[in-house]
């Protein structure tokens, strides 16, 4: 694992129910897993005290779609990211009585996890809905460039009906379900390669749902950096449930 995880970030969850697992495990079973269990657990930390679950505002089936791979999102946000590198973190079961089979989430889900730095923010706001804008930059564009960039797509999000305020973050690291099953202390053989998220990372937040122009606009953004930008992804997720503090890197 990457060893600069440390400060302020937020871990960032996307997934879907594993078409293998489709016969096994429904929406609802996988979402009460999620409050009753796994969250509700994880806020009990010393280290996390807040988080957010939400739902692509795309979602068309639990198993994902080619428009909607990944339409279930829960993020963490935390003081310190370097709590993720603890044995009490590392102790966060990831096997419940909920969950049918194995009981074991890795055996029913795909998710992709990463760890995001906080770069910065602006005032707050309150949110229920979050556009979220991530580019890979050209590896030769500076960090310098990027912040301008996204400093320029800030000022024209902030226009928009029902904006409340921007977050910047910046990937850590990231791990597939093989290497989290490895962190939890599970067999696998899966040799899939690193996942390979953005590492730039922009999340705006609504108190009501933006129009899909908002998506549309970022992904036709005609900036420079852009056109030479390896990813360039807009998604949008609606609040579903906040835990324990809720709060979102409020002061």
């Amino acid at each position: 694992m990457a060893q600069n995880i440390k400060g302020p970030g937020m871990l960032w969850v996307t997934g879907n129910i594993s078409k293998h697992a489709a016969n096994l495990l429904d929406e609802d079973t996988f979402l009460r897993w999620y409050d009753d269990d796994h969250i509700a657990e994880i806020v009990a930390t010393s280290g996390i005290p807040s988080a957010f679950r939400c739902l692509h505002v795309d979602r068309a089936s639990p198993l994902g779609t080619p428009e909607c791979p990944k339409p279930y999102l829960a993020f963490y946000p935390m003081p310190d990211l370097a709590f993720t590198q603890g044995q009490e973190f590392k102790g966060i079961r990831v096997k419940s009585d909920i969950l049918p089979g194995s009981g074991i989430v890795y055996d029913m889900a795909d998710l992709d996890v990463g760890y995001y730095g906080l770069v910065g923010k602006t005032p707050l706001g309150p949110a229920q809905f979050f556009v979220v804008s991530a580019i890979e930059p050209p590896s030769d564009a500076m960090d310098e460039e990027v912040n301008q960039f996204f400093d320029q797509q800030a000022a024209t999000m902030s226009k928009t009906e029902n904006y409340q305020r921007s977050l910047r973050f910046r990937l850590l690291y990231a791990r597939t379900n093989a290497q989290s099953r490895a962190l939890k202390g599970l067999p696998t053989t899966d040799d899939a390669p690193a996942p390979e998220p953005p590492t730039w990372m922009q999340v705006y937040e609504f108190s009501a749902e933006p129009s899909s122009n908002v998506r549309a606009a970022i992904k036709s953004d005609s900036h420079e950096l852009l056109k030479k930008a390896r990813q360039n992804e807009a998604n949008a997720f609606r609040l579903a449930k906040p835990h324990g503090e809720a709060k979102f890197f409020e002061e």
